[in-house]
């Protein structure tokens, strides 16, 4: 089961790389990043872009998923993403071009196992810039929290311009 797997080596992770004592400072950025995926899920609900698709078992669906992606390896990942985050503004350039890098990747790769499914119009090279927009984001929320909402809002609305979903259902 690979979701368990994945969720198994982030927890590692976890243990190895997070200062725990510290995790209070990123806490409100996770929350945010936590509201930003509700948001996608929950407006993108009957018109994914993309989602989780299991493999390994028939009831392993992308709300399961996402619960664990949501909840287990994102806020691993984003606490170890603002830890560990270089002083250095060249080499902060290149830390977030690994970073992006390594998600695009990783999503790609789920995608040509079929653990991940591209709709309506989206593909990985969406992902490229979308992981871009979200950890420059985040990491202006973990900074400035307040200019990450407002930037947010306008995002949000480009982002539905680009990928509209049906405001109203005509059942």
């Amino acid at each position: 089961m690979y979701l368990l797997f994945v969720i198994i080596v982030w927890i590692l992770f976890s243990i190895r790389f997070i200062d725990w004592k510290e995790f209070y400072k990123q806490y409100p950025t996770i929350l945010f990043f936590i509201f930003i995926n509700f948001a996608y899920n929950y407006f993108y609900y009957e018109h994914t872009l993309w989602r989780f698709q299991g493999i390994t078992a028939e009831w392993l669906n992308h709300t399961i998923i996402n619960v664990g992606f949501t909840f287990f390896i994102c806020p691993a990942a984003l606490t170890i993403f603002l830890q560990r985050m270089p002083e250095n503004k060249q080499i902060k350039g290149a830390y977030f071009g690994i970073w992006i890098a390594f998600f695009t990747i990783l999503e790609f790769l789920f995608f040509l196992k079929g653990m991940f499914v591209y709709e309506n119009g989206w593909n990985n090279w969406h992902n490229v810039w979308l992981n871009i927009i979200l950890f420059s984001v985040l990491y202006l929320h973990y900074r400035k929290p307040f200019y990450a909402y407002l930037v947010s809002i306008p995002l949000a609305l480009l982002f539905f311009v680009l990928f509209p979903f049906p405001l109203l259902s005509m059942k």
